[in-house]
């Protein structure tokens, strides 16, 4: 027990040394290779690539048969062609949909496309430099520099973006924070000098959006009310996001540095605790947790006599708070990796990374992210404490085993 407490030592003193380390970015590497899916697929009589393949020939899925699982895709342009009836996980260069998805999508590419026949019948998640939708999805969360909607979102935008054009139809709300918006495309008809709008967005529910200055929107357009934040133009701003990404990926990979280290065991046994029937247990710890160190803090202190004990409390659960949500993201690559089939250390250290920049900006998402950065702290102490308490355990009922 004495071993296990000193081990906390070296992980305070690195987790402060997290928030000084600058911005770590990654390309992504992946091959060009074959979809990996964790359904029974006659994957013996597709087509493959074979090893004459050039460079040139993206890695896209001719399969036109209906996938009845969630589908886990990665490479470096990436087509879908076929119906998806579950979610779909996607990590590529290029991604384009030109087919229906029954669930989510989750993507993570430099450009994503939705063609004019394809169609998201639930959430579409997307981080990415430029996302283009010409078909429909039904809620659209997204983090990317250019996003253009040309198509139909059926209910709410939420989206941290440069520029956002809407061209196409909003069906309810939408929740901007952006450089610039428009809502139509302007075209020059060559009358004098006149630019000309010829196709004009709309937007059924009410526009909340921060920017830096109040848009122009064309009458009409807004068919609810349309609030205007003005952002900040602290010309610190950047920076702090860079550090704020900076810090979210070093952090990660220490605590998982130090865990491969330290208690690798800990590292395999983070992804059933939020894949199984575990899962309630854990979000209970991780509730409690906080709340149960809050009270003994404050009875330790108000003792008087305990007071050093009470102050050693806090710091734990100051600890516990910094680290909650790294736990998270390694156990959230764990998953992945576990879908992907990746095994390899480098190929799990890089996608880690990818999982950290992910949940680093989804959390920046307009009112989302506040919830999902609460939620991730959750389900990281959660994990933590479960470990720690049925360790604790599993160990007491061996030794008795062994009386």
């Amino acid at each position: 027990m004495t071993k296990d407490k000193i081990k906390i030592i070296p992980i305070i003193m690195v987790i402060i040394l997290a928030f000084m380390v600058p911005f770590v970015s990654a390309e992504n590497e992946t091959e060009e290779g074959t979809p990996v899916e964790n359904v029974s697929t006659e994957a013996e009589n597709t087509d493959t690539l074979e090893e004459g393949t050039t460079s040139e020939e993206p890695a896209t899925s001719t399969d036109n048969s209906f996938k009845q699982e969630d589908v886990y895709l990665t490479g470096d342009k990436i087509t879908i062609d076929y119906v998806v009836d579950g979610n779909l996980f996607v990590t590529a260069n290029e991604v384009i949909i030109n087919s229906q998805i029954g669930g989510d999508a989750f993507i993570c590419a430099n450009s994503i496309t939705i063609g004019e026949q394809g169609y998201v019948f639930s959430n579409l998640f997307a981080f990415s430099s430029n996302v283009d939708i010409k078909g429909v999805a039904y809620d659209l969360y997204a983090f990317a520099q250019n996003v253009n909607i040309s198509g139909y979102v059926y209910r709410d935008i939420r989206v941290n973006t440069g520029n956002l054009n809407i061209s196409g139809t909003v069906g309810r709300n939408a929740f901007v924070s952006c450089d610039n918006i428009s809502l139509g495309v302007a075209e020059d008809m060559q009358e004098g000098e006149s630019t000309v709008i010829t196709t004009q967005g709309s937007i059924s529910g009410n526009l909340n959006y921060t920017s830096s200055s109040e848009a122009q929107l064309p009458e009409g357009a807004v068919q609810g009310e349309t609030y205007f934040t003005k952002a900040s133009t602290n010309k610190y701003q950047m920076s702090s996001l860079l550090l704020s990404l900076g810090s979210m990926v070093a952090s990660a990979i220490i605590i998982w540095l130090l865990c491969l280290w330290l208690v690798p065991k800990f590292l395999k046994n983070t992804t059933p605790l939020i894949t199984s029937k575990k899962v309630l247990p854990v979000i209970g710890l991780g509730i409690a947790t906080p709340i149960v160190l809050v009270i003994a803090m404050i009875i330790l202190l108000l003792l008087g006599i305990t007071a050093s004990i009470g102050l050693l409390a806090s710091t734990l659960l100051v600890t516990l708070m910094l680290i909650a949500t790294s736990v998270f993201v390694i156990a959230t690559n764990n998953l992945v990796c576990q879908k992907l089939k990746i095994e390899k250390t480098i190929g799990i250290f890089g996608m880690l990374i990818v999982c950290a920049i992910a949940l680093w900006a989804l959390e920046l998402i307009p009112y989302v992210g506040t919830i999902i950065a609460f939620v991730a702290g959750i389900l990281g102490l959660g994990i933590i404490s479960y470990s720690i308490i049925f360790k604790r355990e599993k160990k007491q009922k061996d030794n008795i085993a062994k009386d």
